[in-house]
């Protein structure tokens, strides 16, 4: 069962935090919006993270929910780790300072959402993350990167409206 989750596709999501000493990045693969008023999102963290204490530490973070273009960027935030080096560091990020939290925003993204730390909980062998979401930026010309069964994917074909 440990791939059930593969079958469920996800927007490709970076979540950034910064504490008086560093700032990190890192790939999540389970985020939602959960709530609409007051707006809160969720991510779901490892203990075995790096980013974990660090979420815990400041009590904010960034979101970048990346554009179709930046799955290199997905992969290196999702495969290295921030105890090992600063993948901030690395020249395919590029940052821009956020207005209300402390942790940057990715460059080139499909959106950004600054978020302040509501609650958190354990489930299983992963801490959820509520963020209240405290402001928000849309870039409308650009289209999400997808994740799906270890895949990455742009949108496809507009098949309708939601009612």
């Amino acid at each position: 069962m440990a791939r059930y989750s593969s079958q469920f596709p996800d927007p490709v999501v970076l979540v950034t935090v910064a504490t008086a000493a560093e700032t990190n990045v890192m790939t999540v693969g389970w985020a939602s919006p959960i709530s609409f008023d007051p707006p809160i999102l969720s991510i779901s963290v490892s203990p075995e993270r790096y980013t974990h204490d660090l979420l815990l530490e400041t009590g904010e973070f960034g979101v970048s929910i990346l554009s179709d273009e930046q799955k290199e960027m997905a992969t290196i935030a999702g495969t290295l780790s921030g105890a090992d080096e600063n993948k901030l560091d690395n020249p395919v990020f590029k940052t821009f300072k956020a207005e209300k939290i402390k942790a940057p925003h990715v460059t080139g993204a499909r959106a950004w959402l600054e978020c302040k730390l509501h609650s958190h909980h354990t489930v299983g062998d992963h801490t959820v993350f509520y963020g209240e979401v405290i402001r928000m930026m849309v870039d409308e010309t650009k289209s999400p990167l997808v994740l799906f069964n270890q895949r990455y994917f742009s949108l496809g074909r507009e098949r309708g409206l939601y009612p």
